[in-house]
């Protein structure tokens, strides 16, 4: 019988990124992968516009980028659409219907957000301090954090401490008096995350929200994420890393409290002697390990972690690349974002509350030769049931008609969030493996007792978007939960 050193249960680009850190320091490991293909979640992005620069760095992976210019399209119902680009000189308005004044408005709210999630992203890429753990190094961190936000100055300082509690909405309503203008920012705080525009810190998750992606909103530099996958997968299997796809973990095996190996689908049985889990906390803690070998605080604070998605992916083949209308096509090449003003896309959230969705959907799009790539939301994830499907795409389709004269749809693909679930063992179909809010961020993500990579039960690992920092595909995850292994072992 095979043995490893590590067992991998997911090849989503974290369990990829672990493994790769892990193999440079001659582990014996097995990636064990429920699909036909490795990179989970992230296969259904457009583009890798995140990925850490220290990763790419460190594991050498070429990649290349796309360099191309890109561009916000902020989609207006009057077809005065408001066109953003992100420069090195900052944002530069090609189109808008707003003043001047409020473009200038919204400069500097970017601006202010940047130099607040600034002085939280140095610790993305660090194990988070565990809290009255009466070690030094864990007290030396939050020191830091403490410090970090001081260094913004007193007046900084007040107004960050002002806005985190803050929602979205009412923060951008005393700033901004463009809907557009405010719908952008509404959008880009509340995708992927179970929070309205009216929700309480709702700044605060567009503030951490860009504190992973490097302190960008709009980030401009992209790779395609199909390259990305291949890189990561390819330098696996160099560094020996053993990859087996289409094969389901039924069972963590522990024997006293200590991992032993796992048991397949089929039965077998493989043993390690370390367990790394890129399933969701939910996924690994209730069904893979199974509640027995848990106490009951510990099965409540897993039972209590929010992770009800919200967003669903569409894909639209057509029969002829879309033209949008009153868009250059040098400006075509963009993001394209629906969410006209902070009412209607309030109004949206409203209806997932009772898990439903609106008639008015929000929405954003690229433009991929012949193909749509939509991220619809709010289309919750509901229990025991099921969306209309031909509904949703019906009313995405008629909403799109209104910008795309050229709309001819051959195909239609909708993955809600209970197909995102079923197809990547994802609880909820939550993109983030579990919401961006306060008390399931930095040190206590995804809660108390297994913030720092570690589980209750010895050698059994995290290191999905559920771990600190969260979701994004930039591979940190990965890196803390090898780096914390490798740590372990000394």
């Amino acid at each position: 019988m095979k043995k490893y050193d590590v067992i991998i249960i997911g090849g989503g680009h974290n369990g990829l990124v672990c493994a790769s850190y892990l193999a440079k320091r001659k582990y014996k490991i097995l990636i064990l992968e429920k699909n036909s293909e490795v990179g989970g979640l992230a296969n259904c992005a457009n583009f890798a516009n995140s990925f850490s620069k220290k990763i790419i760095s460190d594991l050498n992976i070429d990649i290349p980028q796309l360099n191309q210019n890109s561009y916000i399209v902020s989609l207006n119902p009057d077809t005065n659409h408001t066109i953003i680009e992100e420069s090195q000189n900052g944002i530069i308005f090609h189109n808008s219907s707003a003043t001047k004044e409020n473009q200038e408005k919204f400069k500097i709210l970017l601006n202010k957000y940047k130099k607040f999630s600034s002085s939280l992203s140095q610790f993305m890429n660090q194990t988070p301090p565990r809290i009255k753990s009466g070690v030094f190094q864990d007290t030396l961190k939050l020191m830091k954090m403490g410090w970090n936000v001081r260094k913004l100055g007193k007046k900084n300082m007040r107004e960050f401490l002002r806005v985190i509690g803050l929602n979205i909405a009412d923060e951008l309503e005393d700033n901004l008096s463009d809907d557009i203008l405010r719908g952008i920012l509404s959008h880009e705080a509340v995708l992927g995350t179970n929070l309205g525009p009216r929700s309480p810190g709702s700044v605060l998750t567009l503030l951490y929200k860009q504190a992973i992606n490097n302190g960008l909103v709009f980030d401009s530099e992209k790779y395609n994420i199909n390259d990305y996958i291949s890189s990561l997968e390819k330098i696996c299997i160099d560094s020996g890393v053993e990859i087996r796809k289409n094969i389901s973990v039924n069972k963590i095996k522990i024997i006293e409290n200590r991992v032993s190996g796992v048991e397949l689908d089929n039965n077998e049985i493989i043993n390690a002697n370390i367990i790394v889990s890129n399933a969701d906390p939910k996924k690994t803690y209730l069904e893979l390990l199974g509640p027995e070998p848990l106490d009951t605080d510990f099965i409540r604070r897993t039972k209590n972690f929010r992770s009800k998605g919200n967003v669903a992916k569409l894909t639209l083949l057509l029969n002829e690349k879309p033209i949008v209308n009153n868009i250059d096509k040098e400006k075509s090449n963009a993001r394209y974002i629906f969410a006209p003003n902070i009412n209607y896309v309030e109004k949206s959230f409203n209806a997932s509350k009772y898990n439903n969705f609106s008639e008015n959907l929000c929405f954003e799009f690229h433009i991929l030769d012949k193909q749509l790539k939509l991220n619809l939301y709010y289309i919750p994830y509901i229990k025991n049931s099921t969306h209309d499907k031909e509904k949703i795409i019906q009313q995405c389709q008629n909403i799109l008609k209104k910008f795309i004269g050229n709309l001819n749809i051959t195909n239609a693909e909708l993955l809600t969030p209970n197909d995102i679930s079923n197809k990547y063992n994802v609880s909820g179909g939550h993109w983030n493996h579990g919401e961006f809010e306060i008390d399931q961020m930095l040190m206590m993500r995804p809660f108390y007792g297994s913030a720092q990579y570690q589980t209750p039960i010895k050698n059994l690992y995290l290191c999905s978007a559920g771990t600190h920092p969260g979701g994004g595909i930039t591979g940190i995850n990965g890196q803390n939960a090898a780096k914390k292994i490798i740590e372990d072992l000394r």
